[in-house]
């Protein structure tokens, strides 16, 4: 059993995770019909982008939520996407984009969000985001992912071709292995 998956389970046994969120863990990635919306959002560095054109363009991106406070589903999310930017290797920041959006943005400013992003050894590619609450609350809307409380919000990992507009979905904690493998499908289909 994987690291993320025990860590799913002892969540779930502490109450911190629904119970279904444990089951979910090895759930099979769907494609899903997700709503980019080009709104604006700020990065760790407070520079101003739109979501769909600008922070995530025409890459292949894996995108995850966060926020800095969290003290459970989000520190094992994070510890994937540590291991993932070293598997995606050169290709980070070009072809590749990693994305972590915060899901409160009312406490979660560019600063904070850099802060986050240096004791996670972040490296050049792997964005932060962050921005106005009706702007971030719509961009979950359009994700399928909002939660009124963010201490409700489902781990996910999306991974797409934003070029093709094709997306998929994995929840629970999947592995960044798992993870590398769906990016690099998306890469051999671009080929």
């Amino acid at each position: 059993m994987n690291v993320q998956k025990i860590m799913v389970i002892v969540l779930a046994l502490c109450g911190a995770l629904a119970p279904s969120a444990a089951l979910s863990a090895s759930a099979k990635p769907t494609f899903v019909n997700v709503t980019l919306r080009d709104l604006e959002v700020l990065n760790q560095d407070g520079k101003r982008l739109q979501f769909k054109s600008g922070a995530i363009g025409d890459r292949i991106v894996a995108l995850t939520f966060t926020y800095t406070n969290c003290t459970t589903i989000c520190p094992v999310l994070d510890s994937i996407f540590v291991r993932l930017q070293d598997l995606v290797g050169p290709n980070l920041g070009k072809d590749v984009a990693l994305l972590t959006l915060s899901i409160d943005p009312v406490n979660d400013s560019p600063a904070r969000l850099k802060q986050h992003a240096a004791k996670l050894k972040a490296k050049p590619g792997w964005t932060f985001l962050t921005g106005k609450k009706t702007d971030i609350d719509n961009i979950l809307k359009g994700l399928d992912v909002y939660a009124p409380d963010i201490y409700d919000h489902p781990p996910a990992v999306f991974v797409g071709d934003a070029k093709k507009n094709v997306w998929k979905r994995l929840y629970g904690f999947p592995s960044a292995e798992k993870i590398m493998a769906m990016i690099k499908e998306f890469e051999d289909a671009r080929k």
